[in-house]
């Protein structure tokens, strides 16, 4: 019985001499790219298999929303520091460590700052945010409320220009500070084509649409009033929504050269009306030529309507 028992316990001291190796030997991965969620870099997180000592913290993490790489003979060192067993295979081991964050975007920010610049500057007009970073983004700890507000914004009406710092979130002790500079826009609403309009259409109120864009953009030759252009036709194709000129369009074309027209003479005791051809390309109001097509003779008429003159009263004789 008694050598029995020893044969067991020899057995049983083998067995956990075989599994202490067995689990020193257990093998040590490299996690190559990393994501941290607080301040520190702990074995675990670079290290599968760091067993009883992984959540000893080995580096500080990145700010939010930035990345620490961490070359192949500092981890070599800390693996050695921890015994663990592992080794580069070759200079260009490495792990990336980035911090997860939130993110507070470009658009975001110029908002808040229009709001701010609006109140603070008493502004009336509408405006538009340029900064000068414009991939500018905030980055805050996981967690962390995304209120941003502005702590302080100056402005200089001359030139359009600002500063600003800004803060998240605002009613924190441990708020982040962040500094933003760039420059406020005025805008105003400008009338532009709905679709593309070509030289022989005529533009209509359906046919205009209003965007608004920035005043020092703007041509001094721009359109404005919108009334202005109802009733006119594109010199030339005028493609849709952007700002048009005063010399891109005109009144329309009402007669044409070498086209029949209808001449008109009206008195306060009879109309009389022949029919002529134009010798020239008119809109309303211009005076073309027209030659009577019953007698040849060549007139002066007033352009009245599509395919329509007028003369006037010390011309009736061309109408003969």
């Amino acid at each position: 019985m008694t050598s029995r028992l020893s044969i067991v316990s020899v057995l049983a001291i083998l067995l956990q001499l075989w599994a202490v190796p067995a689990a020193a030997a257990a093998p040590v991965r490299l996690h190559a790219n990393i994501v941290v969620d607080d301040d520190a870099i702990r074995l675990r997180d670079v290290f599968d298999g760091a067993g009883a000592h992984g959540d000893k913290v080995i580096a500080y993490a990145p700010a939010p929303g930035r990345k620490l790489v961490l070359e192949a003979t500092w981890l070599y060192r800390v693996a050695r520091a921890y015994r663990l067993p592992w080794r580069p295979s070759s200079r260009f081991d490495r792990a990336v460590v980035e911090r997860s964050s939130q993110v507070i975007g470009t658009d975001q920010i110029a908002e808040t700052l229009l709001i701010a610049l609006k109140s603070e500057a008493k502004i009336q007009d509408d405006l538009e945010i340029e900064l000068d970073n414009r991939s500018l983004q905030i980055f805050l700890p996981v967690g962390m409320p995304e209120i941003l507000a502005v702590r302080s914004i100056s402005y200089s009406p001359r030139n359009g220009r600002f500063s600003a710092v800004l803060v998240a979130p605002d009613d924190s002790p441990d708020a982040l500070r962040f500094s933003a500079t760039g420059s406020a826009h005025r805008l105003v609403q400008v009338p532009t084509l709905a679709q593309r309009l070509y030289a022989d259409d005529i533009i209509s109120e359906r046919d205009i649409i209003w965007k608004p864009m920035r005043v020092n953009r703007l041509d001094p030759r721009t359109v404005l009033n919108g009334a202005k252009m109802i009733g006119m036709s594109p010199r030339r194709p005028i493609v849709a929504g952007r700002a048009i000129m005063t010399t891109e369009v005109q009144p329309p074309t009402l007669v044409r050269r070498g086209k029949q027209v209808t001449i008109q003479l009206e008195t306060p005791t009879m109309r009389l009306s022949a029919l002529g051809k134009s010798l020239q390309n008119g809109g309303k109001g211009d005076i073309v030529r027209v030659q009577n097509l019953d007698s040849g003779k060549t007139i002066e008429a007033v352009v009245v309507g599509p395919e329509r003159v007028s003369v006037s009263t010390t011309g009736p004789i061309a109408l003969n």
